[in-house]
């Protein structure tokens, strides 16, 4: 049995529009590239050609590798989700009890995720620390041998988080 991993509705689209792009615009203009690049002769010596066979192969593997992680998602609603604990979807303000430095993130799928920005993947190890606690709850993270401290301050579900990465 396929594990499904899961994914925002916003994340869904997202990679649905990617694949379309790579279907409707990316593959054919490789494809026109090689016809262009064939016509020019000597198919052993022809660098443009040898480039865009290259690239087709690139983007073929790609939307590959992406239809696979489609048919492995699904689209979980976290906007459905209790949010009074850290789920799925969940946004979170935490402080590090030693720094007093303030950190907000969005547990999203693998695909959505983007750590400079607070996305950080459901099932990554960081997340692990986070899942099933709740306001006031203090965290021990352990990273590289160290051991950070953290209080969560706010847990809620912030859509517009989930869709700024959906958008890029």
């Amino acid at each position: 049995m396929i594990r499904k991993e899961p994914i925002t509705n916003n994340g869904y689209i997202k990679l649905q529009n990617e694949i379309k792009y790579f279907k409707e615009v990316s593959i054919p203009a490789v494809v026109e590239d090689i016809k262009i690049s064939a016509s020019y002769g000597d198919l052993t010596e022809n660098a443009e050609y040898e480039a865009a066979i290259e690239s087709q192969e690139f983007l073929l593997t790609r939307l590959g590798e992406l239809q696979l992680l489609l048919s492995k998602l699904i689209v979980i609603n976290p906007e459905k989700s209790e949010h009074d604990k850290i789920t799925f979807g969940s946004t979170f303000e935490l402080n590090d009890i030693n720094t007093d430095e303030n950190f907000i993130y969005t547990l999203v799928g693998g695909y959505e995720s983007d750590p400079s920005k607070g996305l950080i993947s459901y099932s990554s190890p960081l997340a692990k620390f986070f899942i099933g606690k709740e306001v006031d709850d203090e965290v021990a993270v352990s990273i590289n041998n160290n051991i950070i401290y953290y209080e969560i301050e706010k847990v809620y579900y912030n859509d517009n988080r989930i869709a700024l990465k959906a958008q890029k």
